[in-house]
């Protein structure tokens, strides 16, 4: 996404894919979890896509963010159990989150918590990018906006 009124350029990036490959595979997650299969309507954090109707998922943990502090949590996060495209508009912000309120957290070089909001539904773009506005800020994680659990992040393009 560019904003024409500052020139900023956003990345919005899923997980990383071998993270899904790996957990797919062995059916087990990078803390050891062993992972079953859950039919529902959820929100799949490679392709970023909400499904309308009840498909095959697999629950992980996933922690975003490097472990050099508090701030590096641990939390579930869905994935289609079969393979998936990966999201490939980076440069989009997700068009099956444009219409939910999302919880944004900023973070600095050091996984720190610089800043944090909910979104209305529909603001969660310009929220991302008024965050990175803050030179200190070097991520943005986008997350559910009742149970919190991670879906992408977004950087400066």
């Amino acid at each position: 996404m560019t904003d024409e009124s500052t020139k900023r350029t956003l990345r919005f990036i899923h997980i990383p894919e071998k993270v899904a490959e790996e957990a797919r595979r062995t059916r087990i997650d990078a803390f050891g979890h062993h992972l079953k299969s859950y039919q529902g309507r959820e929100s799949c954090r490679v392709c970023l896509n909400i499904s309308r109707e009840p498909e095959d998922f697999l629950l992980l943990s996933y922690r975003p963010l490097p472990d050099r502090n508090p701030y590096a949590e641990v939390g579930p996060i869905f994935i289609h159990e079969r393979e998936c495209t990966p999201y490939g508009s980076l440069d989009e912000f997700p068009e099956d989150f444009r219409s939910r309120a999302l919880v944004l957290r900023a973070y600095d070089g050091d996984g720190e918590i610089v800043d944090a909001t909910v979104a209305a539904a529909g603001e969660g773009e310009r929220a991302a990018a008024n965050f990175l506005d803050n030179p200190t800020v070097e991520e943005v994680h986008v997350r559910h906006p009742t149970y919190t659990c991670f879906d992408f992040k977004v950087v400066r393009g």
